[in-house]
């Protein structure tokens, strides 16, 4: 762990959404922890922090504590401006707070896992979001929704939806939607329909994508480039920054890194660009929720290292 680079952070914002108790199976009164915010910022600095909350606790050894008879996922919605706050800052603390409501367009299932989970930011008013209860089987189902306020609906089930839940979200080179469905592989798509098509990369980048897993969006670099966030669950959670040209279909891939020196899960979901400013949103061992501010010259002295 001494060896990993930790990566330099600019700024560190927490988000605390209100708190709601609950009686617990063991007859205790529990809350809901933070985990996973999801993000999106516009060109005007219009901001929106999407911070999910569960009723389960997640500890180093992997081990669950369940405190309901099933899990359940509940999201708040923070909006705001990063204009209003003249130091620049974040300051989610400004921001509105209120329930994300939703309404399935398709009927629900008995499943042990509740509510939607993993949101990712496509454009401003479309999300892609893992939905559980809306699959027969009760396992992890993506769909396209649409998002305005704190209102999600228009719910449209992508495909396939076999194995990889952590889709990463871009516009290709034509604005059209696309996701990176799998890195290992590395496999490209449409956001809704299952035309998968396999990219070939050098067998250093080959090395560096065994075993990885989607994160966030992308986000434009370069003028050329999409920047996305990746990450491998080992003894900790470890990132890599990567490199896709929608055109060319190159990657390039980062050495490994880690946010945090003490944290063994850091499962970061979104990837927001504002000027030349750069935001992660993150979820820190299952019950903390923090925005990441860093910048662009930082990331590319990852590619050059």
């Amino acid at each position: 762990m001494n060896s990993v680079y930790l990566f330099p952070k600019t700024n560190v914002y927490p988000i605390i959404a209100p708190q709601r108790c609950f009686v617990d199976r063991f007859g205790n009164v529990n809350s809901y922890v933070e985990m996973n915010p999801s993000m999106y910022i516009d060109g005007e600095g219009n901001a929106v922090v999407l911070v999910r909350c569960v009723n389960y606790r997640k500890f180093y050894d992997k081990k669950f504590t369940m405190c309901e008879t099933y899990s359940n996922s509940i999201y708040y919605s923070f909006r705001g401006n990063i204009n209003d706050n003249l130091s620049k800052l974040l300051d989610v603390d400004s921001f509105e707070v209120s329930v994300l409501n939703y309404k399935y367009s398709s009927p629900t299932y008995a499943t042990y896992w509740k509510g939607l989970e993993d949101i990712r930011f496509v454009s401003a008013d479309t999300i892609l979001v893992t939905v559980p209860e809306c699959n027969p089987g009760g396992m992890a189902c993506i769909f396209r929704a649409t998002i305005e306020g704190s209102n999600v609906h228009s719910f449209v089930q992508c495909s396939p939806n076999i194995v990889e839940k952590n889709w990463m979200p871009y516009f290709d080179g034509h604005r059209n939607e696309k996701v990176i469905y799998s890195l290992s592989p590395l496999q490209i798509k449409s956001v809704l329909d299952d035309d998968r098509e396999t990219i070939e990369v050098s067998d250093a980048n080959k090395e560096k994508l065994a075993g990885y897993h989607g994160s966030t969006n992308g986000v434009h670099y370069d003028n050329r480039y999409t920047l996305f966030l990746i990450h491998v669950n080992k003894d900790i959670t470890y990132h890599r920054w990567m490199l896709f040209d929608p055109l060319t279909k190159e990657v390039w891939v980062s050495d490994e890194f880690v946010f945090f020196t003490n944290a063994y899960i850091e499962f970061t979901c979104s990837l927001c660009r504002y000027n030349d400013r750069i935001f992660i949103s993150t979820g820190v061992n299952d019950d903390k929720a923090y925005v990441i501010e860093t910048c662009f010259d930082d990331v590319k002295k990852m590619f050059i290292r």
